[in-house]
């Protein structure tokens, strides 16, 4: 299984390097925005308080832009809609594209229960969006929080960012769930992209409705930046999600195991 955890890490290097570029060129691009922002801050969180409650919703901004985590909550949330994309292709990605590049015959041929191999090609996806989670995290600290004196509320920086990393896993168990019942890879690409809108959707319906009931139907409000930045973690959430990842796992491999390719 080690031997192919490494080969599955080497395989995806490349993908998770492009996806840490553009995370970079986002939060830099922040960072500059901020610093030709810095003294007419006041003046567009005046401007953004006037725009539809709908518009500030599904643009992240949920606090005052003036304060650092009303602007750390806004990039936070542009940095977390890359990452969970890339988590949702992941998971879909992990062992359907072995059936488009013809190699799954091979794969699963090979004296090793399939089973092992969904597990080791699980592991290595979630090794990767924990290096992606971690490189976002600091890209986030150094361009968002330290340019305006850090956060109020004590590894803030941290929980919010362990925050990312768990919805990532979240949705990169629902992407595998999602390839191993649908049986073509382009199919399965389609449905992921269209749960996460859907989660979006949801995401935003909650908010501009006020109703929390409608939390517990998306994973992006599971460990919202705002409510884990004062609150920390909610145990129901982290409860739900590890039943989420374990049923969606568990689902894939049997799923997988009994597949005929």
């Amino acid at each position: 299984m080690r031997a192919l955890i490494k080969k599955e890490l080497r395989l995806s290097r490349t993908l998770l390097l492009i996806w840490m570029g553009v995370v970079l060129l986002l939060c830099g691009f922040a960072y500059f925005e901020y610093l030709s922002l810095r003294e007419t801050l006041g003046e567009l969180a005046e401007l953004i308080n006037t725009f539809p409650k709908i518009l500030t919703i599904m643009f992240g901004v949920g606090e005052e832009l003036t304060s650092t985590l009303g602007w750390y909550g806004c990039i936070y949330f542009w940095v977390a809609i890359l990452n969970y994309s890339y988590a949702v292709y992941l998971g879909i990605s992990c062992i359907a594209k072995e059936t488009v590049h013809g190699t799954a015959e091979y794969l699963f041929t090979k004296p090793i229960r399939r089973s092992k191999i969904v597990a080791a090609k699980t592991l290595s996806g979630v090794c990767n969006l924990l290096i992606l989670t971690v490189f976002s995290g600091l890209c986030c600290y150094f361009t968002a929080i330290l340019p305006l004196g850090g956060l109020e509320q004590p590894g803030a920086a941290v929980t919010t960012t362990i925050g990312m990393f768990l919805t990532e896993v979240v949705l990169f168990a629902l992407g595998l769930l999602i390839s191993s019942l649908v049986r073509t890879y382009k199919n399965a690409a389609r449905l992921g992209a269209g749960v996460l809108l859907g989660f979006y959707g949801l995401y935003v319906i909650a908010d501009y409705l006020e109703m929390p009931a409608l939390h517990y139907l998306t994973p992006l409000k599971y460990f919202d930046v705002y409510a884990v930045a004062r609150n920390g973690f909610s145990v129901l959430f982290l409860l739900i999600s590890i039943v989420i990842v374990l049923c969606s796992v568990v689902r894939s491999q049997r799923s997988w195991a009994n597949r005929e390719i």
